[in-house]
This record gives structure tokens, C-alpha cells and sequence, in this order.
């Protein structure tokens, strides 16, 4: 919103100079949602220490305004903490079995089509697709044998499927990209950076209620 102020302001004065323009680094800097993020900003570096650990320097951060020791601690790109098939499993084509399957309770732990359900996620079937893979080669390759594609894991929507010709063996990346939810994790975690979320058409995406 302040980002469309901004701009309808310039074209109202037909000025787009950058003077004009870092009003709107001005005001999102003054704004209620930057003050709540800057509570936080050593979130997800406290919680790399581990879960307890991170607990609790994350309170004290955000009892303190967002500062441990120094203003803003050190990260990595989330991507890197990923861990490759065989330095987990000492082996490239881990079973299924070995993988472990989680267990849905429909009470405190839920599968991902019921969450996609209770999150309210709507699109616009015909809209362009928001999430853009860069690369299908690697997908198919490097990333199947290091990482046994793990967007099929780790987004909480299953947008991510990758199917398997039973005949050829061939791979196909399906996106059911509708099924969004917007929390950004294939941007972060993908461990070639070869998935980029862009903001989809307005008015889609989840509806969280209190209900």
C-alpha cells in the first residue's frame, strides 16, 4: 500500500525523480510493520543454535527490541543448512521405508491437502503461475541425486509434485501452484536458489480466520 501511495503521488505531481521516490523508503522505515519486523530480525539466527537455545535468546531479543550482543547477528541463507540424501542415509537412493513417514492424527498433526483446506488458499485457475522453476535440467538431475528433490517435502501446501513415467522412468515437475499459501519456503530453501516466487494476480492466496 505505501509502495501504491508513492506512486500514485508521482504520477498525481508527474514527478518520479529520487527525491520523489525514497519517500516511500522513508515512510515503510516509519511504518507499524517494519517496527514489528525489526523486533524480530535475529529470529532466524538465534533459532540456528538450536531449539531450546534459540528459545530463549529469542525472547531475550525480543524483550530487548531485537538485539543480542550486537544489533544484528550473523546468518547464512537457509538453503546451506540442507544436507545432501547420502550424508544422512549413506546412500543415494534411500528407501522409502528408511525415510520415515509422518504420521497424521487429524488433531494436532494434519496432512498437506488439509492444511492447503483449513488455510482458505484460493487462486484464479487461468491466472500466470506465480512460481517460476529456473531450471527444469537441474531438477531432473543434480537435485534428484543430491537432494531427492526436496520441494516435494518441505512446502506445507504439496504444490510440488514430481511425477514419474512407470515405462520410462522419465521425471515431470507438476506445480499446483493454486494450492499457495505464500510462506516463501521453496524461495529460501531450495538448495540451487532454482525456485523464484513473484507476487501472483491480487486477491488470491490464503484466508486465515480465527474460526
Amino acid at each position: 500500500m505505501l509502495a501504491a501511495e508513492t506512486i500514485l503521488h508521482c504520477l498525481t505531481n508527474d514527478d518520479f525523480s529520487e527525491t520523489q521516490l525514497s519517500k516511500y523508503r522513508k515512510a515503510l522505515a516509519e511504518s507499524d510493520g517494519v517496527n514489528e519486523l525489526f523486533k524480530v530480525r535475529n529470529f532466524h539466527q538465534t533459532m540456528g543454535k538450536g531449539l531450546f537455545k534459540g528459545m530463549v535468546m529469542a525472547g531475550i531479543q525480543f524483550v530487548l527490541g531485537g538485539s543480542i550482543i550486537k544489533s544484528r547477528l550473523e546468518a547464512i541463507s537457509d538453503y546451506l543448512h540442507l544436507k545432501k540424501v547420502k550424508d544422512i542415509y549413506r546412500t543415494d537412493t534411500p528407501s522409502e521405508n528408511k525415510k520415515g513417514n509422518i504420521k497424521y492424527d487429524g488433531k494436532l498433526a494434519f496432512d498437506k491437502e488439509t492444511d492447503v483446506y483449513y488455510s482458505g488458499s484460493t487462486h484464479e485457475e487461468k491466472q500466470p503461475a506465480h512460481l517460476k522453476v529456473l531450471d527444469l535440467d537441474i531438477c531432473y538431475g543434480k537435485c534428484t541425486e543430491e537432494y531427492q528433490n526436496p520441494c516435494v517435502r518441505f512446502c506445507p501446501a504439496n504444490v510440488y509434485e514430481m511425477e514419474i513415467d512407470e515405462e520410462t522412468g522419465e521425471r515431470n515437475l507438476k506445480l499446483n501452484f493454486s494450492n499457495c499459501v505464500h510462506c516463501k519456503t521453496c524461495d529460501v530453501k531450495d538448495p540451487y536458489e532454482n525456485i523464484q516466487w513473484v507476487p501472483p494476480e491480487g486477491g488470491g492466496g490464503p484466508k486465515y480466520t480465527m474460526v
